[in-house]
Order: C-alpha cells, then structure tokens, then sequence
C-alpha cells in the first residue's frame, strides 16, 4: 500500500490533509493581505479560513484519540497552530508570515508520525 492511500485509509489523517491545503492557500491568502490589498473582507476571509484550519487540526486530535492515542507531539503541532500561529499576528507581516510557514512544515510530520 502506498503513501496516499494510507493517508486516505485513516479516518483521523483525512483532516490533517484538508487542513494542510486550507493552511497553504491561507498563507497566500495572507500575503496578498500583508502586500497588496488589506480590505476588511480579505480579513476576514483570511480569519474563517483559519478558523476551518483550527476546526480540522482539533477534530484531528478527536478522531485520533478514538482510534489511536495521542502523542505529545500530535499536542505540540496543534497547539502550535492554533495558539502561537494567531498570536503572533500582533508582531511584524514577515515573523507572521515566517512562524505560519514553519507551522505548514510542522503539519506533515502529524502524518509521518501515524504512519
């Protein structure tokens, strides 16, 4: 069995994969916000969809605790993105956008770990 369908197979993986593409096309999202145009339905487009991001991640943790157990590092990555990943809105566009990107790379190791 490849990869792929691995991933698919795990009822708890699907919403680690939604979320990566939502959190990737959000990053965007964000730095089309940050450079060229900051209007209040960017933002707020740019909120929901991080909303959806934190909504998948916890849902992840819901369904892998039913079916596998937790690890301390499922909670870091979360935590991670849903917790730092917000707050640091409040410091400079560029360490926002640099601290989101490295939450993107963090996501796939959610993956590597179940597998």
């Amino acid at each position: 069995m490849g990869f792929f369908p691995k991933i698919l197979a795990s009822p708890s993986l699907v919403w680690v994969l939604a979320a990566m593409g939502v959190y990737l096309v959000n990053i965007f999202l964000g730095l089309y916000v940050a450079f060229r145009k900051k209007t209040v339905q960017n933002l707020k487009i740019h909120k929901w969809m991080f909303y959806a991001i934190a909504f998948s991640l916890i849902y992840f943790l819901i369904m892998n605790q039913t079916h596998h157990e937790n690890t301390w590092m499922d909670y870091a990555v979360v935590a991670y993105v849903v917790a730092f990943v917000p707050f640091s809105k409040r410091w400079d566009v560029l360490a926002h956008a640099l601290i989101a990107v490295i939450g993107l790379t963090l996501l796939p190791l959610l993956i590597v770990i179940q597998i």
